[in-house]
């Protein structure tokens, strides 16, 4: 069934409200760590403050909050930094809240309970109040143990002289590893060093020789996905995948940045990890950018926009959206204009922050009539203030390219066809 734009907009507000009131609850007058705390910590933030958390493409947390030892000297940092909503580290604005199913924030009233919890001096209260233990897979993947692991076949060493690097690493799949076609449900990218700025993945069935550049941006064909700081593992839903061939060529196409320098050369080993689907896929995803690319961003300048679109010639459902710039990068907005006049404003992210590449995943997958158009803005500062703050010349104009010292204006989207591959092949 399709949705009239307007009644998308409204479906999300009274979703979002749902959410709000549902996780609203009244601020304890005497909040403990056993009864009121810890279950806000279990629900938020120890899938990465833990022994073997979560390691969001080299971002990992420095301290695990799984216990009252543990949490009590953190107190006033975690009071701060929920205050300030530095954490849980999440970007879009306010009024897409419940409209992501990968959102991470707390409720006015759980971030208040832990500023009053650490202004009565961090009590503990009774043991029996506290909730059982999670329970966390300890594979060292975040998504648990995957059906397929592709490795490279030996370490690559990043020389001691290199800054920024852009390399290509290819494996073949073994019939042994992968003796059967399937659709692939979730994959997480593994970095093997601190080095590694991002992977983006591909695979190339057997008989097709397309030459994958290392450079992010450049193609999308094959495409797997990828990871950059603060990027976490993909998890697309029932009936959605990117098909995986016997005997296909793996290329992690890797981005190596660092400071060069003698005794700075790490040796770097990474990882893709495959689950796979039990039910057939009904909805090829394809994971593309919509990019200007050939923009110039004068020096001084503090707001400087980057503009593009894509429309789409057929019914395409979107899954996600993921902002991709720079050390200058600073907002993104992504924009959809409806065929019948409506427009929706998808996804706003007013403050960028490169350390912290976020996948938007909708939780309700959206449907794009055909001839809706997409687009995207983003936004840089390239302030003598900024480059100064992040150690770069301020007197250069910075146009698109891969080292960081460059920009990148990619507005990443994840989309399959709507109309099934059971319905292409009856027409």
């Amino acid at each position: 069934m399709k949705m009239h734009a307007s009644k998308k907009i409204a479906a999300y507000t009274i979703a979002a409200l749902l959410t709000s009131l549902s996780a609203t609850a009244e601020v304890p007058t005497k909040p403990t760590f056993t009864k009121d705390i810890l279950p806000i910590l279990q629900e938020n933030c120890q899938t990465c403050h833990r022994p073997l958390g979560a390691n969001l493409s080299g971002m990992v947390a420095p301290m695990s909050l799984m216990s009252y030892k543990e949490v009590r000297p953190w107190a006033k940092a975690i009071s701060k930094a929920v205050a300030d909503k530095s954490m849980p580290p999440w970007h879009a604005s306010e009024k897409t809240h419940g409209v992501f199913k990968n959102e991470r924030t707390l409720t006015n009233d759980e971030i208040d309970t832990l500023v009053k919890w650490t202004k009565m001096n961090a009590p503990r209260g009774n043991p029996k109040d506290a909730p059982a233990p999670i329970k966390f897979p300890e594979t060292g993947w975040n998504f648990g143990d995957p059906d397929l692991v592709v490795s490279f076949e030996k370490p690559y060493f990043v020389a001691d002289e290199v800054a920024d690097l852009y390399h290509n690493v290819t494996v073949q799949l073994t019939k042994e590893q992968l003796p059967d076609q399937k659709w692939i449900k979730q994959i997480e990218f593994r970095p093997g060093s601190e080095v590694v700025h991002h992977i983006i993945g591909y695979a190339n069935a057997p008989g097709d020789d397309h030459e994958i550049s290392a450079r992010e941006g450049e193609q999308t064909r094959g495409m797997l996905g990828g990871m950059a700081p603060g990027t976490e593992e993909a998890n697309w839903p029932e009936g959605f995948g990117v098909v995986l061939e016997p005997e296909s060529m793996i290329t992690f196409a890797m981005h190596y940045h660092k400071e060069a320098g003698a005794g700075t050369g790490r040796m770097d080993s990474s990882d893709i990890g495959f689950k796979f689907h039990e039910k057939p896929v009904e909805h090829p995803i394809e994971i593309s950018t919509i990019a200007h690319g050939a923009f110039e961003i004068p020096p001084g300048v503090s707001d400087w926009r980057v503009g593009a679109s894509r429309t789409f010639h057929e019914d395409t459902i979107l899954l996600s959206m993921m902002p991709h710039m720079h050390l200058r990068g600073k907002a993104a907005t992504y924009t959809a204009y409806y065929p019948d006049g409506t427009t929706e404003e998808l996804l706003e992210v007013p403050e960028y922050d490169f350390n912290w590449q976020t996948q938007y995943d909708l939780e309700i997958n959206k449907l794009l009539p055909a001839g809706t158009r997409i687009e995207m803005i983003l936004k840089f500062d390239n302030s003598e203030e900024k480059a100064e703050a992040i150690g770069f010349n301020p007197d250069r104009p910075v146009r698109f390219g891969g080292p960081t010292t460059d920009e990148m204006d990619l507005a990443w989207i994840t989309i399959a066809p709507a109309k099934a591959i059971s319905q292409v092949a009856g027409d």
